[in-house]
């Protein structure tokens, strides 16, 4: 039994399921709102109820500073994570992938002979996130655009930057399946490119596509991270001044973590519960990813018997 891939299965499910239904079943709706209010007592001492109200019976996860259910805004900013992470990388190792198969099967080179310096190298080596920053930075905070379209906006930047890492991966990946005989002797045969490329490189390259899909949900989820913490949450962000305060639109995980770092040093479950779920989300792709490799592994390996 594949222990390591039905564990990140069955965590990434449960999470799929808190995206997809979670909202029906939260405690509270996301416009109710704890106030500060003064609940006397038979005795005569009364008490002052002020948000953030700790982790309890009626609220689990807690308020967060304006009185707002956390476990409200964690399910409803799931599907933004969830589902635009996975969307960008499916986005990302198809396009990638397309063009690394093409440019990998027509190229002139030989495996012996590839080097790093390629354009597509020189991409890599550029940051990220400083690109996805750039692009975004001056058109995300107090947008007037909706917030599906600031996340497609921001899933069309996240899906260019990433396009390189996958086309060099790829590319290289095929650069090695052409040279093996079974393609050898396709072509000998007379068989077309696109015919070598369908029914023998697709085939081939499958599982590393789904391993670099996985893989790229993760990179993804730390770019919602590292964006979060210089305030450009998914969705867009809302400022408010005097104090200024960013406010993730979507309640996106990473906008949640981003907006709740003045809580470290006290109120931690607001900082804590979002960091928790978005670790646990990063672990069940991971194992997932592993579970695939392991699979894989043992289909492909087989040991000799004597």
């Amino acid at each position: 039994m594949n222990k390591t891939l039905l564990t990140g299965l069955l965590i990434t499910a449960l999470l799929l399921a808190a995206a997809l239904f979670g909202s029906y079943f939260a405690p509270h709706g996301l416009d109710e709102q704890v106030k500060r209010q003064y609940i006397p007592s038979e005795q005569g001492v009364g008490r002052i109820i002020s948000p953030p109200l700790a982790p309890g019976a009626d609220y689990p996860f807690g308020t967060d500073k304006n009185g707002y259910d956390l476990m409200a805004k964690l399910l409803d900013g799931a599907k933004y994570t969830i589902f635009l992470s996975a969307g960008i990388a499916l986005a990302r190792v198809g396009i990638g992938g397309i063009l690394g198969m093409l440019m990998g099967y027509y190229s002139k080179k030989t495996p012996k002979r590839v080097r790093t310096s390629s354009s597509w190298s020189v991409l890599n080596g550029i940051p990220v996130f400083l690109i996805a920053w750039f692009a975004l930075t001056g058109i995300t905070i107090n947008t007037n655009l909706s917030p599906l379209y600031m996340s497609i906006l921001l899933g069309i930047v996240l899906t260019a930057v990433g396009v390189p890492s996958v086309v060099s991966v790829v590319k290289d990946k095929t650069m090695v399946l052409r040279e093996r005989q079974f393609i050898l002797a396709s072509h000998s045969l007379g068989a077309g490119h696109w015919k070598i490329m369908r029914s023998h490189l697709v085939p081939h390259l499958k599982e590393s596509l789904m391993i670099l899909l996985v893989q790229e949900a993760i990179l993804v989820l730390s770019l919602f991270g590292q964006l979060a913490l210089f305030n450009i949450f998914v969705g867009g962000t809302t400022m408010y001044f005097d104090p200024p305060e960013y406010h993730s639109r979507t309640n996106e995980w990473g906008g949640l973590i981003g907006q709740a770092r003045t809580s470290l040093y006290s109120h931690q479950w607001i900082l804590f519960i979002p960091l928790a779920c978005y670790i646990l989300l990063i672990v069940g792709f991971h194992l997932v990813a592993n579970g695939l490799e392991k699979l894989f592994k043992k289909r492909y390996v087989k040991a000799s018997h004597f």
